[in-house]
C-alpha cells in the first residue's frame, strides 16, 4: 500500500539543514519575522483583577512568575481566597492564566472550539508546535470516548492478565524486605497496561516501544520546559539544538518503526483484534487512515495515558505508607469482591471497590495530576451571561487544587480521610433515590466541586481505562506484597512544575512479598 508519510510537526523541516549557511539563514530570518511581527497575539488583561503572587507589591510580576514554577499551588490558593470577584491572574512564565469562577464553566463546557479551544491549551503548555503535543489530536479523544469506553468491560479482563504478567516481570523477588524506588516500577507497569489497551502484546511486550511510550512522555515534558527558557524568536532553531528534541524526534522513529509494521501485518491478514488501534484505523478517514498515522496518534495516546496515569499509584503508595491504618480496609476490600466476582477485572468488581474509590480521590485532592483543570484558549472576545467579557487570546482554567481545598465542599481541607468520600449502603445519603451519593464517591466522577478530570465536553475521556488499570494494579500490589517507609521516613516531597504535580520517583520504600 502507497502512502503519504505523516510525520510530527517540526517547524523548520530537518530537510532544510542540508541547504547552504545563507539560504539557511535567511530563511530562518523571514520566519523569525514572520513569527515575531505577525503572529504575536498579546492578550488584553482585564482590568482590575487580582494577580496571585505578588506579595503585597513585594514580588514584581516577573518574579511572581519565577515563583509559580514550583508553588503553584500556594498561588491558586491565595487568588481562590482573595480575589473579590472570583477572576484572578495566574503568572506564569509561559503567560499569565486567568482563572475563572465554577459558576461559568456550565456556560463554558461546551463552547465550540473556534471560541474556546482546549486542545490550544496543550499546545501552549507543551509548546505543541514543537514537541507536537496536542497536534493532530482530533481523533483518538472522539475513539476512545465513543468505541473503548462502550468496549472496556470486554478489554479490562485481558487487560488484568497483563497486569498481572508485567508485575512478574518487572518486580523481584521480595522474598524478604528489599528497597525499591516503586515509581519507576509503576511507570512499567501503567506502560505495559495502556500499550496492551492499544494493540495487545505485540506492543505491550516489545521493549523497545515501551521504553519509548514511558520516555516520549518525559522528554516532551522536559524538551518543553528547556524550550521555554528560550526566547520565542529563537526557538525554531533551538529545537535542533537542545537534546530532549532530538529524543522526542527519535520517538516518533521509534512509533514509526513498531507501529507502521502491526498495522500492516493486520491489514495483510485481514485480522481485526479488539483493541484501540483497530478502533483508530476503524473511525479514521481520509489522510487519516495510514499506518503513519496510526504511529504519531499512538504516541500521543501513550503520552495522554502515561501522563494521567503514572504518578497516580506511586501517590497512592506515599499516601498509605503514611496513613497504614488504611492498608488492611482496602486490602480486605480487595479480597472479598473478588472472592464474590471471581475476579476484580469485571465491570462489577470495578464498581464494588467503594473504599479504594474513596481513597483514590482523596490522594488525588492533595495530590492532583495539574493544579488548573478546564483549560481554554479564548480566540475572541467572549462576553458571559454576567456581561464580563475575556479578552481574545486570553488562556483560562478553573482552581482545581484551591477548590479542593476549600471549606465549603470539603470540611476541615487540610486533613487527610482516606475514606471521606465513603458512604455505606445503610446510610441514609448512600440510599438517595438518585443514587447521587454514590455516583459522587466514584473516583471518575466529574462535578463543579471535583474538577481534576476536567469538565465538559473535553473531560478526560480516557479517565475510565485509566481508573480501571490504577485500581488493578493497586489491588495487585495489595494482595500481593507488604510495604513500609523506611524507618525515620517521611512521606516524599511532591515534585511541583509549573502547573504540574508529580511524584518523586526516586524514592525507594520497602518491599516484601506477603507471606500468605
Amino acid at each position: 500500500m502507497l502512502e503519504t508519510q505523516y510525520t510530527a510537526p517540526l517547524v523548520l523541516p530537518s530537510h532544510l539543514l542540508i541547504l547552504s549557511g545563507p539560504t539557511l539563514l535567511l530563511l530562518c530570518c523571514l520566519f523569525f519575522l514572520k513569527n515575531y511581527f505577525f503572529d504575536q497575539s498579546i492578550p488584553r488583561k482585564f482590568q482590575d483583577h487580582y494577580i496571585a503572587g505578588l506579595d503585597n507589591g513585594r514580588r514584581t510580576l516577573a518574579e511572581a512568575r519565577k515563583h509559580m514554577v514550583s508553588n503553584c499551588g500556594e498561588l491558586l490558593l491565595e487568588g481562590y481566597e482573595k480575589s473579590p470577584t472570583g477572576f484572578f491572574y495566574l503568572p506564569t512564565p509561559g503567560g499569565d492564566r486567568l482563572n475563572i469562577p465554577t459558576k461559568y464553566i456550565e456556560e463554558l463546557k461546551n463552547a465550540p472550539d473556534d471560541r474556546a479551544n482546549f486542545t490550544d491549551s496543550f499546545l501552549e503548555m507543551f509548546l505543541g508546535e514543537y514537541t507536537s503535543i496536542g497536534f493532530k489530536w482530533h481523533l483518538h479523544p472522539v475513539v476512545i470516548k465513543k468505541d473503548l469506553n462502550a468496549a472496556l468491560n470486554k478489554i479490562m479482563p485481558d487487560v488484568g492478565d497483563e497486569i498481572d504478567y508485567a508485575f512478574d516481570a518487572v518486580m523481584p523477588s521480595c522474598d524478604d524486605w528489599t528497597p525499591l524506588a516503586m515509581g519507576d516500577n509503576f511507570n512499567q507497569l501503567i506502560s505495559r497496561a495502556s500499550n496492551y489497551m492499544l494493540g495487545g502484546t505485540d506492543l505491550s511486550r516489545n521493549e523497545e516501544w515501551t521504553k519509548t511510550s514511558i520516555d516520549f512522555t518525559t522528554d516532551t515534558y522536559l524538551a518543553a520546559i528547556r524550550l521555554k527558557q528560550i526566547p520565542a524568536i529563537f526557538r525554531p532553531i533551538a529545537q535542533y539544538l537542545i537534546p530532549e528534541m532530538r529524543n522526542v524526534r527519535k520517538h516518533h522513529d521509534v512509533a514509526r518503526r513498531v507501529i507502521i509494521p502491526v498495522m500492516e501485518s493486520r491489514l495483510r491478514k485481514g485480522e481485526e483484534p479488539l483493541d484501540l488501534l483497530q478502533m483508530l484505523w476503524d473511525a479514521a478517514r481520509g489522510p487519516d487512515k495510514t499506518p503513519s498515522f496510526m504511529a504519531y496518534t499512538s504516541l500521543a495516546i501513550s503520552f495522554a495515558a502515561i501522563r494521567t496515569s503514572s504518578s497516580v499509584p506511586t501517590h497512592i503508595l506515599y499516601d498509605l505508607c503514611t496513613h497504614r491504618q488504611y492498608i488492611e480496609p482496602l486490602r480486605e476490600e480487595c479480597a472479598a469482591v473478588q472472592a464474590e466476582e471471581g475476579s476484580l477485572s469485571t465491570k462489577a468488581a470495578m464498581n464494588k471497590l467503594v473504599k479504594m474509590d474513596s481513597f483514590l480521590k482523596e490522594s488525588q485532592r492533595f495530590n492532583p495530576l495539574t493544579y488548573v483543570t478546564f483549560g481554554r484558549v479564548i480566540h475572541s472576545d467572549l462576553t458571559l451571561s454576567s456581561g464580563i467579557t475575556i479578552p481574545a487570546h486570553t488562556t483560562i482554567g478553573v482552581p482545581a487544587y484551591a477548590i479542593a481545598h476549600d471549606p465549603e465542599f470539603y470540611p476541615d481541607p487540610s486533613r487527610f480521610d482516606g475514606f471521606r468520600f465513603y458512604t455505606t449502603p445503610s446510610s441514609s445519603d448512600s440510599s438517595a433515590p438518585d443514587g447521587s451519593q454514590q455516583q459522587k464517591a466514584v473516583f471518575t466522577t466529574t462535578n463543579a466541586s471535583n474538577l481534576m478530570w476536567g469538565y465538559g465536553k473535553h473531560a478526560c475521556s480516557g479517565r475510565f481505562f485509566a481508573t480501571n488499570e490504577i485500581k488493578l494494579i493497586l489491588a495487585h500490589f495489595l494482595l500481593k506484597y507488604d510495604f513500609m517507609f523506611k524507618a525515620g521516613q517521611d512521606r516524599p516531597k511532591n515534585l511541583p512544575f509549573e502547573l504540574q504535580c508529580m511524584a518523586d520517583p526516586t524514592v525507594e520504600i520497602l518491599v516484601r512479598k506477603r507471606q500468605v
